[in-house]
This record gives C-alpha cells, structure tokens and sequence, in this order.
C-alpha cells in the first residue's frame, strides 16, 4: 500500500531540503497528472520543500522512506494563517498548488478541449502568451 493510504505510521518530517525535493520527486513518479502538476510546481518555486513550516504541517515520511504531502493538511494549515509570514506570492504558489493536488478544479476529468482552454487562460493570465 502506497503512503497516501495509510494512517498509521506516518510522521511528519523535517529532513534536508535536498532529501525531501529528491523524496517528492520520487513520489509523483508515476502519480496522477494533477498531483506531480502541485508538487512540480512546489518543488520548480523551490521555497516551500525549505520551509520549516511546510514540512511540518503537510510533508510526511512513511516507515518504507516514501515521501509524500498531505495536500488537506496543507489547505487546513494554510487557512489557519500557519504561513502567514511567507510573501504574497509565495502563498499564491502554495494556494494553487494546494488546489492543483486535491484536484478542486477536476482537471482529471476534464476532456482534451477543456483542458486545453484551461491551459490557455491559465497562460494568458500570467502573460506567458506574450
């Protein structure tokens, strides 16, 4: 059984940065498109796997060494103001990448067109169609 079903076992982590950017990178190998999308981005923003706060709110280590985050907890921390002295936008990063690992907008059932225009808006909004 993969980390993301257990609940016992686990502990939250606090291990190099470098081990849990390696662990993560493990982890969505192979995993949903929308979850190595969250951890991607989390991981390409490179502040969050630093983060004191982030690991111990939402980043786990199972007993076999699997890395992985709990993106509820994640969500749960961050509406409690947990990391509340990071940027803005450090905590827009976290946000979307929060939503993009719960799937909150339903990317995994989303069709071929959808999806597309998704990714289209989602570029023009940040102007990367520029």
């Amino acid at each position: 059984m993969s980390a993301r079903g257990r609940t016992t076992g686990l502990r939250t982590v606090g291990g190099t940065a470098g081990g849990v950017v390696a662990g993560l990178h493990a982890w969505i190998d192979g995993h949903d498109p929308h979850v190595q999308a969250a951890v991607w981005l989390l991981l390409a923003h490179e502040v969050w796997p630093r983060r004191a706060d982030f690991l111990r709110a939402c980043v786990h280590r199972s007993p076999d060494g699997e890395w992985w985050i709990d993106f509820r907890a994640a969500r749960t921390a961050f509406d409690n103001g947990v990391f509340d002295t990071a940027s803005s936008t450090e905590l827009a990063v976290l946000d979307l990448s929060i939503e993009l690992g719960t799937d909150r907008f339903r990317f995994r059932a989303m069709g071929p067109g959808n999806a597309r225009a998704v990714a289209t808006a989602v570029a023009h909004a940040v102007g990367a169609d520029r």
